[in-house]
């Protein structure tokens, strides 16, 4: 299959080359962003120890520690030199240690060769997160400044390419990219269109977003056979879409809707205004089992169901009550979450 996309790939590159080419340098760019050095050697140190000291293969560790190493060799951007400067001593000497230790047959290796490249890398890891504390914005200039460059693209905005409709072309991209500060750390980004708006994404990496492309794909489905019912149709009954764009197999865009509220916001807006504890169901499910940890799947889906009983479950629907400045604002939330995401 890879191949086959390549041949594609190629032909389309014969008939639009500059097209192919931004495409290319957009998407290679944009998953550059997604991990930055420090990330992507903490997370690889993390799990190449695994392999090591867990699971006593010292061939998946070093599959996993070398793409890092001659990733390090060829720094490209401000932050990548930056951090070759403080960690390419130490890195270049604990990859002589192993190349060291995989130059002979495995009945006469050394494992203490193994053991020193360790103490190296675990000087490493302890730096970064000493050095390297999570980053509330990115600079392109800093970590991906060909974007920088990227003006009056013939490539549209992700996710607005209609066939019946004029292209949206990327105009430029915001210089400055907002970092989360949830478990995955995903960057929020604004691409400006050739039709003068704004168009903001989330960044996403160490995620596989084409299956949430293909659930989108279908709920595009849906949607169609929706309209083509009279019934449904006239209800207006549709499944709220937004954009995904894989752009490796664990990187990708999603379309970001601002001013908008998550259900978890909503429901804990309302219990803290209500003087009622947030994990409610928590407390009550470590209540009825006290001893939660040594609990089978089982014994905790009965524990789960016993605070579900026990609890109304009705904060969604008195939270849009209560925070309806009227009735007919009411009205209109609950129809459009009725009709569109219920």
């Amino acid at each position: 299959r890879s191949q086959a996309a390549k041949d594609v790939l190629a032909k389309l590159h014969d008939v639009y080359p500059e097209l192919v080419e931004e495409t290319e340098v957009v998407s290679r760019e944009l998953i550059r962003i997604t991990l930055l050095f420090p990330e992507m050697w903490q997370e690889a140190l993390r799990t190449a120890s695994l392999s090591y000291y867990g699971r006593k293969n010292v061939v998946e560790m070093m599959n996993i520690l070398r793409p890092l190493h001659k990733k390090a060799r060829t720094p490209e951007t401000l932050r990548e030199y930056h951090f070759v400067q403080m960690f390419g001593n130490d890195l270049a000497a604990a990859e002589e240690l192993l190349n060291q230790f995989f130059s002979v047959d495995p009945a006469h290796r050394n494992d203490t060769l193994v053991q020193q490249a360790w103490e190296l890398y675990y000087v490493v890891f302890r730096r970064i997160e000493k050095l390297f504390p999570k980053p509330s914005q990115l600079a392109l200039k800093d970590t991906a400044p060909i974007l920088l460059e990227c003006r009056d693209m013939e490539l549209a905005v992700p996710g607005t390419y209609d066939p019946d409709r004029e292209i949206i072309n990327i105009q430029s991209f915001d210089p400055i990219f907002v970092v989360y500060s949830s478990k995955q750390h995903p960057r929020r980004m604004e691409i400006r269109g050739s039709d003068g708006n704004s168009y903001t994404f989330l960044l996403k990496g160490r995620e596989d977003l084409r299956q949430d492309e293909r659930v989108m794909q279908l709920f595009g489905l849906i949607n169609s056979l929706l309209m083509k019912d009279d019934e449904t149709a006239r209800r207006s009954l549709a499944i709220e879409r937004f954009p995904v764009v894989p752009l490796s197999s664990n990187s990708g865009l999603i379309g970001f809707y601002p001013d908008c509220e998550n259900i978890n916001n909503i429901i804990r807006y309302y219990r803290e205004s209500h003087g009622q504890p947030v994990n409610l169901e928590q407390r009550m499910a470590l209540q009825f089992s006290p001893n939660w940890d040594t609990l089978t799947v089982m014994q905790k889906v009965e524990s789960f169901e016993y605070a579900l009983s026990n609890t109304p479950g009705n904060d969604l629907q008195r939270a849009m009550w209560y925070t309806a400045p009227n009735a007919e604002v009411w009205l209109e939330r609950r129809t459009n979450y009725t009709r569109s995401l219920a």
